[in-house]
């Protein structure tokens, strides 16, 4: 059986049996599941529905899941079975079926001929044994021995069978089957069983029991309606059903491997460096594909440098076996030719994944010929260890990344000074933080006892008290109020401005900057002195607020019908609030299109006509995440936190300020869209006032405009009536010249000699002419002050057939003892013998007619 084969055998054994079959879930795990980097496993899509927060299509479900396993990306190609990216195959039951379904469908899909076909004898099953005051899955061993597994092939486990979602929620027993491929691939131990190590034993399917909810308190209650969760991965069912011992000989990797051969020369088992080299290469290559397919870019964080890491090993290992031309577009290529039938998106994100690959080979090629020397330098003059400074300069000088590093010292049997490592990052990191400056003293100059509360999301004017006041000796200093209205720089929000005012002084307010929780303000001193102590009036500027979350909330509405028009990949990857405008950097492979454009501005704008009340409420984190709020990805977000919702439109956790309702915001208008970066777009729009004054001018321009252009008609009208009659050739001929037009290979051709008639008469003729045939190849001659005149000018299906008037034009200038120049569609001659028009516009012709008939 293939690889196919298998996929589609469980698919159809459960939908068979009642079971809906699910599309695979992207790897990008959903808003409502922000706990996890990437899927990796099969259940994961469908937490809603176990849940209860959704509904699901069936109470029955199987899937093939694409899943994706971070930790052991360093790993492949050390190994027989370890794999990045990998199928997850499954069967669920949500409050329908048990165990005694589960076991009974799954050994009979495992040792039928119509499904696995694997030898029972070979087969071994786990069960929970049952810790503290969890009892034991009797049950369980029951249903197995109920099948025909005899119960020395039964082993009772302890953690490791039992499963939980999280420290909390639904959780229970779970039963794993074995496959045992026999004492010459095992350790030789005579207790050798399933829970040992070595390679005899391959566990290949997983049947969760979801029986419990786990309590905070530790304690577990019977869930009301138990659930079946099951895995089997697509991969290891592959290698025991194809009788190899790697899943790399598998097909759903040798097909990928037999290519990569063919481009480099390497081989399969031929020494351990092509080997490993040629698996990282399988593996990576399906990674980055899928990977990139479901709308990750490479970047420096995040799912992001997943992704670069992947390919940069892919990269580095296919320098290794002389793939030194690019080959990542090639390899993803044969990996969506091969898997495009079970997952169509490969298929369809081709062209963009191809272009995203390429830009970032290379990139890293570059990167790779000046760090890699480098490092060959470094590994020559270090003894057992790399430091830290020469793996920090790698990193930061020459971009080569630390996994690199230790990798390729690993295999020149070095080590890397990692800790040492970490602690020059981290104070590249605090010096990054320490950087925040504000004139000329860090913020860190004020010290206080206390904290500010923040009360700008309710009140603007507020009657506070100065608590710690730091004078910098230039007109400004540093302030921290009590109780501040003022809003702090963050989130992509700018700081409020205004002022503070006292009995006896007053001070504008230039910046207020967020210290972790805290804040701290830096004014201007306009007259007076401000002391710590004393009660002061803090009053926000209106004039700049108001715009300022006119246009935060209109990135909220943005992001919405980004994702609405362009797909859920798009995600927020920077952004400016201020009472200026709006920008928003946001994942996206290329530019948009018009229509895109126009329909999201179109969008926005309609949920600001709508009238949409803002809510604004502070919840668990863990309750956020169940609502779907959206959660930027590498935040950092505390127990509670803030969500702004726009009813049946966008959810996000967002500190930021807002208006009441969407109709606040006023018209919306884009003004610009651009790249930021590699994998980044930017939009820059305005709203309420700003917008009003844009509209207002461009309404102006386009009367300006309108007025310049009935300018211009008139003149052109006074023109034309001054201007003399055309020569009587024009005047006699054009018909003529149409009527006699002849006809090769679907072109109309015109070629003729005018009288007295210049460059600029012939001219105007070919485009009469042209305005009456199609397609048209029109040649003109015309002797006029005692030169030759020659005119060529073709249509776009003339040219769309080889056709083009400055070669025709440059082929018979010389017999006119002249010469001319043009475009494909348009050129013009002149010359000394007009005795030789006739001459050379035939020859013209032969040369076009020639061209048609090739």
């Amino acid at each position: 059986m293939t690889s196919d084969e298998i996929r589609e055998r469980f698919l159809s054994f459960f939908e068979s049996r009642d079971h809906r079959r699910l599309p695979s879930g992207s790897l990008v795990p959903a808003e409502h599941d922000p706990s996890v980097l990437l899927t990796t496993a099969g259940m994961h899509p469908l937490k809603p529905y176990f849940q209860g927060r959704e509904k699901p299509p069936h109470h029955r479900l199987t899937s093939c899941q694409k899943c994706f396993r971070t930790p052991d990306i360093d790993v492949v190609g050390t190994t027989t079975r370890h794999l990045t990216f990998f199928e997850m195959l499954g069967n669920f039951s949500i409050g329908d079926y048990f165990k005694k379904f589960a076991v009974e469908q799954a050994w009979q899909l495992v040792t039928s001929p119509d499904g696995f076909g694997f030898d029972p004898d070979k087969l071994w099953a786990t069960v929970y044994r049952g810790d503290g005051d969890v009892p034991a899955d009797e049950e369980a061993i029951a249903l197995w021995l109920e099948v025909g597994v005899p119960p020395e092939r039964i082993m009772r486990l302890g953690g490791d069978n039992f499963w939980q979602a999280g420290p909390v929620g639904p959780c229970g027993p779970c039963s794993e089957l074995h496959y045992d491929r026999g004492e010459e691939v095992g350790c030789g131990r005579d207790e050798c069983g399933p829970d040992c190590d070595c390679d005899r034993f391959i566990e290949f399917w997983n049947l969760v029991f979801m029986q419990y909810n786990m309590l905070d308190d530790g304690s577990l209650e019977p869930l009301p309606r138990p659930s079946i969760d099951t895995g089997a991965g697509l991969e290891r069912v592959t290698m025991l059903a194809q009788g190899v011992d790697s899943a790399y000989l598998t097909d759903a990797f040798g097909d990928v491997i037999e290519v990569i051969e063919g481009w480099s020369g390497a081989r399969y088992g031929h020494t351990p460096g092509e080997t490993k080299a040629l698996k990282v290469l399988a593996d990576h290559g399906r990674a980055m594909s899928f990977l990139a397919s479901d709308g990750i870019e490479p970047g420096n964080e995040g799912r992001g440098y997943v992704l670069r890491r992947v390919i940069r090993r892919a990269i580095l290992f296919g320098h290794r076996i002389g793939l030194e031309d690019a080959f990542l577009v090639r390899l993803h290529a044969r990996v969506v030719e091969l898997l495009r039938d079970a997952h169509p998106e490969l298929g369809h994100e081709e062209p963009r994944v191809a272009e995203l690959l390429a830009a970032e080979e290379e990139r890293f090629s570059r990167t790779l010929e000046t760090g890699g020397k480098l490092l060959d330098d470094v590994l020559a003059g270090s003894g057992d260890e790399v430091s830290a400074d020469d793996a920090f300069r790698l990193h930061d000088t020459y971009g080569f990344p630390i996994e690199l590093t230790v990798e390729i010292a690993g295999e020149h049997g070095k080590r890397v000074d990692e800790a040492g490592f970490a602690t020059l990052m981290d104070e590249q990191r605090n010096r990054a933080r320490s950087a925040i400056v504000t004139g000329r003293a860090e913020v860190s100059a004020l010290e206080s006892d206390f904290q500010t509360e923040f009360v700008g999301y309710e009140r603007l004017d507020v009657t506070t008290q100065v608590g710690a006041i730091h004078d910098q000796g230039d007109g400004t200093a540093l302030v921290k109020l009590r109780e501040s209205p003022f809003y702090p720089k963050g989130g992509g929000q700018v700081a409020d401005s205004g002022w503070i005012e006292s009995d006896a002084a007053r001070a504008a307010v230039e910046d207020v900057v967020r210290v972790e929780d805290d804040q701290v303000i830096v004014v201007r001193l306009e007259h007076g002195e401000l002391h710590p102590g004393e009660r002061v009036r803090a009053h926000v500027d209106l004039e700049a607020r108001r715009p300022t979350m006119a246009n935060h909330t209109a990135t909220h509405l943005l992001h919405a019908a980004l994702r609405g028009r362009l797909g859920d990949h798009v995600t927020q990857a920077g952004s400016y609030v201020g009472p200026d405008k709006l920008r928003f950097d946001f994942r996206h492979s290329g530019p948009l299109t018009p229509d895109e454009l126009a329909d999201i501005e179109r969008t926005v704008n309609e949920h600001v006509v709508a009238n949409h009340p803002l809510h604004i409420f502070v919840t668990s984190r863990d309750r956020a995440g169940e609502l779907g709020a959206m959660m930027l990805f590498g935040e950092k977000y505390g127990d509670h936190v803030r969500v702004v919702e726009v009813p049946e439109v966008s959810r996000e956790l967002c500190g930021g300020t807002h208006v009441r309702s969407t109709a606040e915001i006023g018209p919306f208008v884009v003004t610009r869209e651009t790249s930021s970066s590699q994998g980044i777009r930017r939009i820059e729009a305005i709203t309420a006032g700003a917008a009003l004054a844009h509209l207002r001018a461009e309404a102006a321009e386009a009367q300006a405009l309108r007025s310049r252009v009935a300018e211009l008609e008139s003149e052109v009208k006074q023109v034309a009536r001054a201007a003399p009659a055309p020569p009587a050739a024009e005047n006699g001929s054009v018909a003529g010249l149409i009527d006699g037009a002849s006809e090769e290979g679907g072109v109309r051709i015109v070629a003729a000699v005018v009288a007295d008639a210049d460059g600029d008469q012939l001219l105007q003729m070919s485009d009469r002419i042209r305005s009456r045939l199609s397609p048209a190849a029109v040649v003109l001659g015309g002797d006029a002050g005692g030169k030759a005149h020659l005119v060529a000018s073709f249509d776009g299906g003339a040219q769309e057939r080889g056709l083009s008037a400055v070669d025709v034009i440059r082929a018979v200038a010389p017999i006119v003892d002249g010469g001319g120049g043009g475009r494909a569609a348009m050129a013009r001659a002149g010359g000394s013998n007009p005795a030789q028009l006739a001459e050379a516009v035939q020859a013209a012709e032969d040369a076009i007619r020639e061209r048609l008939r090739s």
